[in-house]
């Protein structure tokens, strides 16, 4: 049931993440404990512009109409369900860590659809708010953040600037470009065209 209106996005509540997803929790604690400290574990959501797309569209779309129009007609309210998403993704992050998580990545799969200036507001801020609340710190152990927006290599500098401890860079972008905009102010990882896995060994 997709969300369109400012009467459907105020209508929606925010969900018990204990009692709806209990059992990632359950999962991510299994994880860890098969894992036996061989590799970390990273715990992972999507940010909510991404997440607003899906309630919004009801689907994947190429073009976000509805949701670009909603940006376009009632800001306010797509910003109230945005933030809606981040208050209830702290919470979901914040469990998978106590769970067992040792580092979490924030996944953004649409926010290059935005321009950057609406990108800056849609989908930068409710991810600085997430930021915000995460628990950095678990168990005297830094629990290290990594964002992620798929074809956003011209916004990695303002990324940078949320205070994440690294940024994923998509096969768009080159390491060294993505190198000089951040500076060292960020780890940086990825840049495997996705291709390249499916490319056979005579390729």
């Amino acid at each position: 049931r997709p969300v369109q209106n400012e009467s459907a996005i105020h209508a929606l509540q925010a969900p018990d993440v204990a009692d709806k997803l209990g059992y990632v929790f359950d999962a991510v604690s299994l994880i860890r404990h098969e894992l036996d400290g061989e590799v970390p574990l990273i715990g992972f959501a999507g940010r909510p512009w991404t997440v607003g797309t899906y309630r919004v569209e009801g689907q994947s779309s190429r073009e976000f109409k509805t949701i670009r129009g909603l940006a376009r007609e009632n800001p306010a309210a797509l910003e109230h369900l945005l933030d809606l998403v981040a208050r209830t993704t702290i919470d979901y992050l914040n469990a998978q860590t106590e769970s067992g998580a040792q580092a979490l990545m924030i996944f953004d799969t649409w926010g290059a659809a935005l321009a950057p200036d609406d990108y800056r507001r849609f989908s930068l801020a409710p991810m600085q708010q997430i930021l915000d609340g995460l628990v950095r710190n678990r168990y005297g152990e830094k629990i290290p953040v990594i964002l992620f927006t798929k074809g956003a290599g011209k916004l990695l500098a303002d990324m940078a600037a949320t205070g994440c401890d690294a940024l994923g860079v998509d096969w768009t972008t080159d390491l060294a470009d993505a190198r000089r905009i951040t500076g060292d102010r960020v780890a940086l990882q990825g840049n495997l065209d996705p291709a390249t896995l499916r490319e056979s060994p005579d390729e």
